[in-house]
């Protein structure tokens, strides 16, 4: 029997940025995300198409490009025909999740505020707003390789609670922001997986609450410079796990 075709496309939070070891520097993608734990699991052949920074915009049609030298074409571009399961997990660089919380961090410093010009750019999108691009995102994918599994997959959960944390320089107003920002993110998430027949949603946030920052087996990195509150290995270990069982449920495996 042939192995399964799968299709990784994401952002930062699929590509694992800061786990070694990094195959791609400029995608900032890890041999240790999500995906090839799960392709391992699976037995599957692996097309990782992830890269950090990435918008939805830039899975379905829009080029990346990395300081003007490198660029990625839209990811959807390298989905084959013949895949079996594509995920998807993005969608917090269009309306400034992670990257929101590491502008708070990251101005708390003179060097941190020079660096902030580096992160994606948020837009004022309403969750039906980003729910539209994923399913235009899938709807794509089923004229590309209308056999695939489409399964989308959430970020998992930063902060818990408003409390402040230790070693991390937000108040609790800044973090209940956030934390407003993912549940924002989400209910996209699960009001794209509703619109379209046959998508399988991943709710990786409601799965990790005891696994955000400050716990004591966090699934996210703190605040660690130019990787911070993104997932770890155990986190992409759990991520990968969780995925794994929705498709034996789906009697993939």
């Amino acid at each position: 029997m042939a192995p399964l075709k799968y299709v990784a496309l994401g952002s930062s939070v699929a590509a694992g940025p800061g786990i070694p070891p990094i195959t791609n520097r400029f995608a900032q993608r890890s041999a240790n995300n999500y995906p090839n734990i799960l392709a391992k699991k699976l037995g599957a052949e692996l097309t990782d198409l992830s890269v950090s920074g990435a918008t939805l915009k830039n899975i379905l049609s829009v080029p990346q490009t990395y300081f003007y030298l490198i660029s990625f074409e839209p990811q959807i571009k390298g989905i084959p025909a013949d895949a079996d399961i594509v995920t998807i997990s993005a969608g917090g660089n269009d309306i400034g999740y992670i990257t929101g919380i590491m502008r708070d961090t990251w101005g708390t410093t003179f060097s941190g505020r020079l660096l902030t010009g580096l992160l994606p750019t948020a837009e004022d999108l309403s969750n039906q707003d980003v729910a539209d691009r994923f399913t235009a995102i899938i709807d794509k994918i089923r004229t590309i390789a209308p056999k695939a599994l489409i399964v989308l997959i959430e970020y998992p959960t930063v902060f818990v609670s408003d409390e402040p944390i230790q070693d991390i320089p937000l108040d609790k107003e800044r973090i209940r922001h956030h934390r407003s920002v993912g549940d924002s993110l989400e209910k996209a998430y699960q009001l794209a997986a509703k619109a379209r027949p046959g998508v399988k949603l991943v709710s990786v946030g409601e799965l990790s609450r005891e696994h955000a920052v400050g716990s004591k087996e966090p699934w996210v990195t703190g605040n660690e410079g130019t990787f911070g509150f993104h997932p770890n290995l155990k986190g992409m270990q759990a991520v990968a796990d969780m995925v794994y069982q929705e498709l034996k449920v789906e009697n993939l495996v």
